[in-house]
């Protein structure tokens, strides 16, 4: 999953969606921290849910998110890897 996306379409298709398929609910996010300066915003927060498999699953993130005239323009995602690439391994999609 890390790469650079070219679009936002493209990285609907390649990782959220998948990823929504593997779970029995949405991921539920709970904000710990939003910090802005100039023109980035970062969010970092916790998300959890349970995947279709029946076990759950939970992750830290960061995200970095460049705006411009009140749109995200650039974004930039950390997370646990190894527990996204457990889930993504473990559950087949919908």
């Amino acid at each position: 999953m890390s790469r650079t996306y070219e679009s936002r379409r493209e990285f609907l298709d390649v990782v959220i969606d998948p990823f929504d398929a593997r779970m029995s609910a949405p991921l539920v996010p709970v904000v710990r921290g939003l910090y802005a300066d100039g023109d980035w915003v970062i969010v970092l927060f916790d998300a959890a849910a349970t995947a279709r498999d029946g076990r759950p699953y939970r992750n830290t993130y960061t995200w970095y998110l460049r705006l411009d005239g009140g749109a995200i323009v650039e974004a930039v995602a950390f997370f646990d890897t190894l527990e996204f690439a457990d889930l993504w391994h473990r559950v087949a999609p919908a």
